[in-house]
């Protein structure tokens, strides 16, 4: 059967004509009223009627159009007119009598030609003068508010549209807003909300038009309590094009908040997150225009010229601003979700303008960079001391290193570090420590925003690519390239070029690091996530990785021993419970100077405390406790500790090593208590034991000297010190004339290579240490010794004893008054070294020392500001360490009301100290050379 068309089925096609003859007139009507619409504003008009008294209405200030309008297939004759001609009438009386204000005007607009009878009569002297007829070829149409003729509903739709495309930042295509527009009039026409009295007011048409010209975005609100980040950048800066580049949660749009109160410079912003792309330009330009003379007793209307585009105006505004000397930016929130095409048509028609672009890391960031020529600006996070006093803010309690496990687990972005602490503060009753502990092994119960947040970008890549993520999220330092094709081609089957690509895919998304020119690492706040999956695949999988991991960093490690490395191999060694090479560290002594004890501490005491270990190894295990208990000086378990060594020598016939070991050091442990004849008998039995080696038999004497030293015996103390100094200066092929005035970098160059040379650096630096130590108590100053010791301790990397050593160096200076030459012991190698090196343990209680050293350099201000920045730490310190925080606190206070000793005065070069005389401070430099330097 065969379908028959639309018109087949109509009963009457006549009627049907008759039908669409009607709304072809109501719809030419509507058109026409839309085309007044885009008029108006031009005209001056202040309202626009349809279908009230006639199809139009403009109203102007002080008159009144009325427009009639006629739609025909035949020539206009006046028959079709003359009603419109007798209500002209009737309106005119009106306005004659004053019942409507204003003059008027009367016009018939028509698609039609005139009959030969109607354009006859139009001619005639009759006709009145205030009625116009408009139609196509007729005369040209002078009034502004009124469009041109039209000859059918293709060209009153294209006209229209043409003068939509006039409209300054209009968000939708032209032809939409007239089919949008035109059924506004016929609601309007019917009497429907929002224009019951059918009116449309000119002064609200931009909403009409989807203009918002009136709808300005405002910064966003900064938070109530703000938080720099590191190393901050500047909101307003002389570079023209800018992209601040990080996460959600990274705190972009609060920085720029918070940094747009302290700025006097123009600002506008502009959240692009919903924007359609094709609008970007007129919208911006809108934004603008409004936000930096809408309130300046400028006229929009001089900005925004009738027909300008976009682009125009953005250059007329920066060429208006540049004339007035005025520098604006343009913030541009949400920056990769335009393309870098639109975000280029952006800023290149606006020269003097600047912008500060917005994103989130994706590949929209490389085109950008590409595009722009532009370099991406990262947020670097809160610092641990901003976490810190945002944790105290929120009630949690953590020491250094608690709150720095928080900076590595969230990358210090604001809102992850914020979540993190409040769970901390809620779940954990304050505690840091534990609540990262639990994070770190995922047994954590509640869900952290990174987590959710983060979810979303690593869920979207593949199963292989999420376990390469999760495998280099257990690297927390950087590698190389090499390294990572070592890792993941074990566990995740990569080569080279696969591991190339991944990084390029990983790199344009955020979540690889890029450090240097060839280091790369899974940003901190995405290895969370890594980790979490890498272990859901379960233990065998996990363990490949931990191998892998360890055997690139033990191939690598004579080449490089920087600290992250070996606490990463230790934590692997850990990991896959490898007893014998942290046995093995644990009773070197460098390896305690660089603060690794902590991450095996645990460990240790577990292996040392099984049976099923053999008693050799449980015995080194508990030598490397003991040594690193000396330090903490708890004498109960230092004592028992000891004793279960000296059992396990004797029950298990244990070597001379291991007999000389423990008898030193349970001498030493006996002269702290002051017993001389146990300290005596433990020397005897380091004699029996000694063998005949020069390096064992030196070691044996520093250890006697140092319980002489423990025992008051300073001057028997010096006697050996001396000789061992003397000694470990001809070992190393060094006088001490060469140590005077020269830094490390200097000194290492005339060292005497040998195998044991960092041993005997740390050695005569401890040996210096000692005899300075026991010179003090002698009541005379050490002069030089900690000095030189500093230097041998910096040579043998034994960073814990050179801060340590520092300290004392601060204190004996403070003694004599020197106090700016204590400050520059702190700011030339203290505080450089604790921070590069971030050794945790020593922050504290070095910035508090300094802060006691500036009150007492009369600095108070500065004093009182570094100990308010180190209270939120307080909670989370020993009760010795509160203490000692409070200990100082005071001091520093009492010494506002008391003043501190004068600061020590150095003679003049020329009364008491001629320039070529030797200084006083026994440096063995001329003084204009040494301390004359600093008049």
């Amino acid at each position: 059967m065969t379908q028959s068309s639309p018109t087949s089925s109509v009963l009457d096609s006549q009627q049907l004509e008759r039908i669409e003859a009607v709304h072809r007139g109501f719809l030419f009507q509507h058109l026409y009223a839309v085309a007044c619409l885009f008029l108006a504003s031009g005209a001056g008009a202040t309202d626009i009627i349809v279908e009230r008294d006639e199809d139009v209405e403009i109203v102007l200030p002080g008159r009144r159009l009325y427009v009639q309008v006629k739609t025909r297939r035949e020539p206009l004759v006046y028959s079709d007119i003359e009603g419109a001609v007798l209500r002209f009438d009737a309106l005119r009386k009106e306005h004659d009598s004053g019942a409507r204000k204003g003059g008027a005007s009367f016009f018939i607009a028509t698609n039609a030609e005139l009959s030969p009878s109607l354009s006859k009569r139009l001619a005639e002297k009759t006709w009145p003068s205030d009625v116009a007829v408009q139609w196509p070829g007729g005369p040209a149409v002078t009034e502004a508010a009124l469009p041109g003729q039209w000859r059918n509903l293709g060209e009153a739709f294209a006209a229209c549209c043409d003068l939509a495309r006039t409209l300054p930042f209009a968000l939708l295509a032209p032809e939409t807003l007239v089919w949008k527009l035109a059924g506004r009039v016929m609601s309007a026409s019917a009497g429907i909300e929002p224009h019951t009295d059918h009116t449309f007011k000119v002064a609200v048409l931009s909403e009409a038009f989807e203009q918002l010209v009136i709808q300005l975005q405002d910064f966003p609100a900064p938070p109530v309590r703000y938080r720099p980040q590191d190393h901050e950048p500047e909101l307003v800066s002389d570079q023209r094009i800018r992209l601040i580049v990080g996460f959600s949660g990274a705190g972009k749009t609060s920085w720029v908040s918070q940094s747009a109160l302290h700025t006097s410079d123009a600002l506008a912003y502009f959240n692009v997150s919903e924007v359609p792309s094709t609008a970007l330009v007129s919208s911006v330009a809108r934004e603008l225009a409004a936000r930096l003379f809408g309130k300046a007793g400028v006229q929009l209307g001089e900005i925004l010229l009738p027909g300008i585009t976009g682009p125009q105006i953005l250059f007329a505004i920066g060429r208006r601003l540049a004339a007035d000397h005025v520098r604006a930016t343009v913030v541009i929130d949400n920056a990769h979700r335009i393309s870098d095409t639109d975000i280029r048509a952006l800023i290149e028609p606006s020269p003097h303008l600047h912008f500060i672009l917005l994103a989130q890391p994706g590949p929209a960031i490389a085109a950008l960079e590409a595009t722009l020529g532009i370099s991406a600006e990262p947020l670097r996070g809160w610092t641990n001391e901003t976490v810190a006093a945002e944790g105290a803010a929120l009630g949690c309690h953590g020491d250094y290193a608690a709150y720095d496990k928080i900076i590595k687990l969230t990358g210090g972005l604001p809102l992850y570090a914020q979540n993190a602490l409040q769970i901390a503060a809620v779940g954990y009753e304050g505690g840091v420590a534990r609540f990262c502990r639990e994070l770190e092994q995922q047994t954590h119960t509640v869900s952290t925003a990174q987590e959710l947040i983060l979810a979303r970008i690593f869920d979207a890549y593949g199963e292989g690519d999420k376990r390469a993520v999760g495998a280099l999220s257990l690297v927390d330092i950087p590698i190389s390239q090499a390294e990572a094709v070592a890792v993941l081609s074990s566990s995740c089957h990569l080569d080279d070029r696969g591991v190339a690509a991944l990084f390029r895919k990983l790199r344009l998304a955020g979540i690889l690091q890029v450090f240097g020119v060839d280091r790369f690492k899974v940003h901190d706040a995405m290895r969370l996530l890594g980790r979490a999956h890498l272990e859901s695949l379960g233990s065998d999988a996990l363990l490949v990785v931990q191998r892998a991991i360890k055997d690139i960093l033990l191939t690598q490690l004579p080449k490089h021993r920087s600290p992250e490395r070996v606490s990463l191999l230790l934590r692997m060694f850990v990991a896959i419970n490898e007893v014998k090479p942290l046995v093995q560290m644990a009773t070197d002594e460098i390896f305690h100077e660089l603060g690794y004890m902590t991450e095996i501490t645990a460990f240790l005491e577990r292996f040392a405390a099984s049976e099923e270990v053999s008693a050799e190894d449980r015995f080194w295990a508990l030598d490397g406790l003991v040594f690193a208990q000396f330090k903490k000086g708890d004498r109960e378990l230092l004592n028992d500790r000891l004793t279960l060594m000296e059992r396990l020598v004797a029950d298990h016939d244990l070597g001379a090593s291991e007999r000389l070991a423990v008898s030193m050091k349970r001498m030493n442990f006996l002269a702290q208590q002051g017993d001389v004849a146990g300290a005596q008998a433990a020397m005897d039995t380091v004699m029996a034991a000694l063998p005949d080696r020069p390096e064992y038999l030196r070691i044996a004497r520093y250890n006697y000297a140092r319980a002489l030293f423990s025992l008051g015996a300073y001057r028997l103390c010096l006697e050996i010190t001396g000789q061992l100094i003397s000694e470990y200066y001809t070992l190393l092929g060094l006088t001490p004339a060469q140590v005077i005035g020269n830094n490390p970098d200097k000194i290492f160059p005339l060292l005497k290579q040998s195998e044991d040379l960092t041993d005997d650096l740390k050695h005569l630096a401890d040996t210096l240490d000692l005899q300075a130590m026991a010179t003090n108590r002698l009541g005379s100053p050490s002069r030089l010794e900690r000095i030189h010791a500093m230097k041998f301790y910096s040579m043998a990397h034994a960073l814990d004893s050179y801060v340590r050593v520092g300290q004392d160096l601060v204190d004996e200076f403070v003694e004599r008054a020197d106090y700016i030459g204590a400050l520059d012991v702190f700011e030339r190698n203290l505080l450089p070294t604790i921070l590069r090196m971030k050794m945790a343990s020593h922050i504290i209680p070095v910035r508090s020392q300094y802060a006691v050293v500036l009150a007492y350099s009369g600095r108070f201000e500065a004093a009182e500001a570094e100990m308010a920045r180190l209270a939120p730490y307080e909670s989370g310190l020993t009760e010795e360490g509160r203490t000692e925080m409070q200990r100082q606190r005071r001091h520093i206070a009492r010494m506002r009301l008391e003043a501190p000793p004068p600061q020590w005065q150095i003679p003049h070069p020329r009364k008491k100290y001629p320039v070529n005389a030797a200084c006083f401070c026994g440096s063995g430099k001329k003084y204009k050379k040494c301390h004359g330097r600093r008049t």
